[in-house]
């Protein structure tokens, strides 16, 4: 009996199912890993500011919150995602984070912008009290893919009344600092260039902001700099006299406080080219003002640095110490002097009188200054000591007004002086209208050059020579050997170059077209003084003038080299980058390239 055929089930092999299972799984998780790291993958527009300034902004410092904010506004304004405060998660991540790099792993921040900023405090004796704060420190950039980051540096600086609004200030002012520091590190990465060639459509698109900025800026920059270029190669090409030196940038800001062993005194003034997001208009950024010396090979050497150098430092014969005024952002004026070690002091800090023009003595051991009282107030003259600050010689102004002062030697000061216009006698004001008003209005009395003995006790200041009617005389200087003395003398006609011989009280008077501002030789045989814009020479004892410099630039405040091979000077001219903004460069030409003599023209004392 033959059996039945197998069913066909029983014929067929059944088919394994575990390894499609597999396959499903694998394919899953495979998709899964895949979503996993696109959903913690960094998002390359992404910027987390971690900047310390008082703390972190997420733990509630209100300076680095006003930092970061105005720094991440700039960097929305042109297509960026900065991270910012408002949502519990992110603010969760960023507070429970061990590091700010954590931080902007977990948030998918693709660059981190980081800083340690410290700034320095200083509290000033002034009544109310004042802070002043400043700041020096690296930022950096890094992308969280590379193991180093890039570095740029910011340095500002503010003041007020109380800490906390110093600090909201200074970081006021660090904004467009840290943006112009921030922006090139990101945009310059490779990520960013990526997307700039348009790899990524969509991320591409919202950076053509950056990248439109990033070429306008690229090419307002470079312009600034070819005009910068253009400029100083005219310069150049300029000079007809001798040949002129320059010692400052073409784009400088700079004032010449004085010469001396270490080369000339140079106060600056400098800014960095800036150009604004929202404006696209050319700009700058204002740096600290400094103090330096500065080499005639191109060594400098920092004395200081600050918000404002309120008129002209000056510096003692010897080459220190150094004087000058500080502002201290319009709260109070200081006077600070700078040793020869190189450490300053403020002698006075005084929130209401407003300190002008000192000038040191030889030896150093003493100032002088015109001391305000107030804003709008007639300037005093006051003589004080460098160690301290305390008066040692006062004269007030009584009406009446100052009009230059020169150091004869350590213990002997020349100043000029005019006194009050008398008043108007009763009987003139009861004088018929019909008389003159010339001869109804007193005239203005003379002008006296006053010497100031500090070494006698008490100090006593004795008239030495009246300026005859509508005579006046300006920008006294004494030579080293305290023989004479030259100054400007303006009455009817052109100025001219008054001469005075201290000894026998002589005056002599000299055209020389208009001549301003002399500066005796370190020997006391030449004077450097400016005459229609250029710097000339005028030999004390042959009586003779020679032109030094010959070129467009206005010149001014010539002073000899220690060696009185040199003379240095500022140039003045127009910045063409900018219309509100003048340059003024520290420059220099060689006694011994000064052109042919031409004998001078007496004049009646």
């Amino acid at each position: 009996m033959s059996s039945a055929p197998d069913s066909p089930e029983l014929l067929v092999p059944k088919r394994r199912v575990w390894p499609v299972l597999v396959v499903l799984a694998a394919i899953v998780l495979g998709v899964g890993i895949a979503f996993y790291r696109i959903s913690r993958e960094p998002l390359p527009l992404r910027v987390l500011i971690a900047v310390d300034l008082d703390g972190y902004w997420w733990e509630g410092s209100r300076p680095a919150a006003a930092l970061a904010d105005g720094l991440a506004d700039r960097l929305a304004d042109i297509g960026f995602e900065p991270v910012r405060g408002g949502d519990p998660e992110v603010t969760e991540i960023l507070e429970k984070a061990k590091s700010p790099e954590e931080a902007a792993r977990k948030l998918r921040a693709a660059f981190l912008v980081t800083a340690s900023l410290r700034p320095q405090l200083i509290e000033h004796p002034v009544e109310g009290g004042y802070i002043e704060t400043r700041v020096d420190a690296p930022i950096e950039v890094r992308y969280l893919g590379d193991a180093e980051g890039s570095e740029g540096r910011l340095m500002a600086w503010s003041g007020a009344k109380e800490k906390g609004d110093a600090l909201r200030l200074l970081a006021n002012s660090l904004a467009n600092m840290a943006f112009d520091e921030v922006y090139p590190r990101l945009t310059g990465h490779s990520t960013i260039q990526a997307i700039f060639q348009g790899r990524d459509l969509k991320r591409s698109a919202q950076l053509q902001p950056a990248k439109n900025y990033l070429e306008f800026r690229n090419r307002k920059l470079e312009e600034a700099k070819k005009t910068y270029e253009d400029l100083e190669k005219t310069r150049k090409e300029a000079d007809r006299g001798a040949k002129v030196t320059y010692h400052s940038p073409v784009s400088a800001q700079d004032a010449l406080g004085g010469a001396g062993a270490s080369g000339v005194l140079v106060k600056t003034a400098d800014v960095t080219p800036f150009v604004a997001v929202r404006t696209m208009e050319l700009s700058w950024i204002t740096r600290l003002e400094t103090l330096e010396w500065r080499a005639p090979a191109g060594e400098k050497k920092l004395l200081w640095s600050g918000y404002h150098v309120f008129s002209y430092p000056s510096v003692a014969p010897e080459g220190a110490p150094v004087i000058f005024v500080e502002d201290l952002f319009g709260w109070a004026k200081t006077l600070t002097v700078v040793g020869a070690d190189g450490q300053s002091k403020r002698i006075r800090v005084d929130p209401e009188h407003r300190f002008v023009d000192p000038k040191i003595a030889p030896g150093g051991k003493a100032a002088v200054l015109y001391d305000r009282p107030c804003r709008e107030c007639p300037a005093n003259l006051l003589v004080v000591s460098t160690d301290d600050g305390r008066a040692l010689f006062e004269r007030q102004h009584e009406g009446g007004s100052f009009g230059g002062l020169a150091w004869i030697d350590p213990t002997h000061l020349a100043f000029l002086y005019t006194p009050a216009i008398p008043p108007v006698p009763a009987e003139a004001e009861d004088a018929e209208e019909t008389e003159p008003v010339a001869a109804r209005t007193p005239k203005m009395p003379p002008q006296s050059l006053f010497i100031v003995d500090l070494g006698a006790q008490p100090p006593a200041a004795a008239a030495v020579h009246t300026a005859r009617e509508n005579q006046i005389f300006q920008s006294p200087e004494a030579s080293r050997d305290g023989r004479l003395l030259a100054m400007e003398s303006h009455g009817d006609g052109a100025a001219q170059l008054a001469l005075f011989n201290i000894a026998d009280k002589k005056l002599s008077l000299f055209d020389l077209g208009g001549p301003r501002t002399p500066a005796f030789s370190p020997d006391g045989k030449t004077l450097a003084l400016v005459r229609n814009g250029d710097i000339a020479l005028f030999d004390v004892e042959k009586k003779e003038i020679r032109p030094l410099t010959d070129n467009p630039w206005l010149e001014r405040y010539p002073v000899f080299s220690p060696d009185g091979a040199r003379v240095y000077f500022e140039s003045l001219g127009d910045d063409p980058n900018y219309p509100r903004r003048a340059n003024s460069l520290v420059a220099s030409a060689g006694v011994a390239d000064a052109g042919k003599p031409e004998p001078a023209v007496e004049g009646k004392p």
